[in-house]
């Protein structure tokens, strides 16, 4: 396996440049301290974390603040009591309404649903096991398929949207933390769109490339990765040997591409199609220090802020070989090749509202394939999120950005031959705007509008509009 070498150049100089433009404006060094986490109004169709779901820490303990973030608050402390015996359980619904008004396959639109229901599980308090805990997931999809009947967009629409509505174990892993919880080993259904290739401030949008990106997201050949609605079995080990250093490595199952639209929401080890190696090393230059040339100023008393700070580069391939797309031997034969890829990714707090949680955060990522087992060479994706835009509305998000896929040359002709027709261009566009507003504790709005240049590189230029509602029980 060879990294082609214009490709990585390419990439890490735009990491570069993007690093350059982004020292941070109006924070000072303490505004700058602490943990990296998501934002609090950002909830993915993956997210791990307790604060996506149930909002954030109380300040006299480490229990959430249920009526700052859902509907049916703390249940006369019914909550509070089995989150102090190890057990908290989250519920989560979603439904989007998005119209094609042109372009694309057809005018029209169709509503997608989903629910969530999450039991999070401390193994120390439950039953003495240190450093243990647990993560079960149930999904159900239901609604339309707006990409599929609508758009016909190569990296889709929503990120919510499921081939076949389904109900099921999305994620069920447990997890060991050692060496002082700088290290821990994570087994089970498990997703990688969970902690690999992920950015915090792109969050906040609808667009699935805007969690794992499309061209590592798209399954190639014969077999796709471990991600959002399909799971498969695998294994994670973990190491932050330093606040603003970690590694991740992880093993899964591939999913076979000619079961994915009718599987169940997971697969099994022996209806799986080989496995899938995904690493991925990062740090924060915010925690390394290398933002903090300014005078220190004690934080202050209360003063929660986590600035978004990640710089990362991801590896990732699966086993055994893959036939490429069209090309053949002189006999007619399938060429195979390894069905590989990799990223590079950058984030950054550029500006903290001062003495409060609002801040304008910007990120870039680029990844690129093998170009051969799999229709996308490479994207390219950046944009701006900006947490509390308004005055007393700290748990709003607005966010603009852009992703670009380019297709390759043997991509191209089988999406060409796919289609009957001529391709207009290599490449497709999406800029998507969005705002994300809390109307009540546990009670989202979010409008949203998506430009589509070149879907599936032969349709006409599509403009996508809708709204997301968001409730958290």
């Amino acid at each position: 396996m060879s990294i082609p070498v214009k490709q990585l150049a390419s990439g890490i100089s735009v990491l570069l440049f993007f690093f350059l433009l982004v020292q941070p404006v109006g924070a000072s060094a303490a505004t700058l301290e602490g943990a990296v986490e998501p934002a609090a109004s950002e909830i993915s169709p993956t997210a791990d974390t307790a604060d996506t779901v149930a909002g954030e820490a109380a300040a006299n303990d480490d229990s959430p603040n249920w009526a700052e973030s859902t509907l049916t608050g703390d249940w006369g402390g019914k909550r509070k009591q089995l989150h102090a015996a190890g057990v908290q359980a989250d519920l989560l619904y979603t439904a989007d309404f998005l119209h094609n008004s042109s372009g694309g396959l057809k005018s029209g639109g169709t509503y997608v649903g989903h629910v969530d229901l999450i039991l999070q599980l401390d193994g120390e308090k439950l039953i003495g096991w240190q450093g243990g805990s647990a993560y079960l997931q149930l999904i159900s999809n239901g609604g339309g398929r707006f990409n599929l009947n609508y758009l016909g967009s190569l990296m889709g629409a929503d990120n919510f949207e499921a081939p076949v509505n389904r109900t099921g174990l999305f994620k069920a892993w447990l997890q060991q933390s050692f060496l002082d919880d700088k290290a821990s080993i994570r087994i089970g259904l498990y997703p990688i769109d969970s902690e690999f290739y992920v950015t915090d401030s792109s969050g906040v949008f609808l667009h699935p490339s805007f969690g794992m990106a499309a061209e590592a997201a798209s399954f190639g050949s014969l077999a796709g990765p471990s991600i959002y609605p399909t799971s498969a079995y695998g294994a994670r080990f973990r190491i932050d040997p330093d606040p603003a250093w970690y590694a991740m490595l992880a093993i899964t199952r591939g999913i076979p591409s000619d079961r994915v639209a009718s599987a169940g929401p997971n697969i099994s080890w022996h209806n799986s199609s080989g496995s899938m190696l995904i690493g991925e090393f990062g740090f924060s230059p915010v925690k390394a220090g290398l933002f903090n040339d300014r005078p220190s100023e004690p934080a202050k008393q209360g003063d929660d802020f986590a600035p978004i700070s990640k710089v990362a580069l991801g590896l990732w391939r699966f086993s055994p070989q893959y036939p490429q797309l069209i090309a053949v031997d002189a006999a007619g034969e399938a060429l195979s090749a390894t069905h590989w890829g990799a990223y590079l990714l950058a984030e950054q707090s550029v500006y903290r509202i001062p003495e409060s949680n609002r801040d304008v955060a910007l990120f870039v990522r680029y990844g690129f394939t093998d170009g051969t087992t799999s229709l996308l060479a490479y994207s390219v994706s950046a944009g701006l999120s900006y947490r509390g835009p308004f005055s007393g509305r700290e748990k709003d998000a607005f966010g603009i950005a852009a992703t670009r896929a380019h297709v390759g040359p043997q991509g191209r002709i089988q999406l060409a031959s796919d289609a009957g027709t001529a391709l207009s261009s290599t490449n497709q566009t999406v800029l998507e705007m969005t705002y994300r507003a809390q109307l009540a504790p546990g009670m989202v709005l979010q409008p949203v509008v998506q430009r589509v240049l070149n879907p599936a590189l032969h349709l006409a230029n599509a403009i996508v509009a809708g709204v997301r509602l968001q409730l958290s029980f």
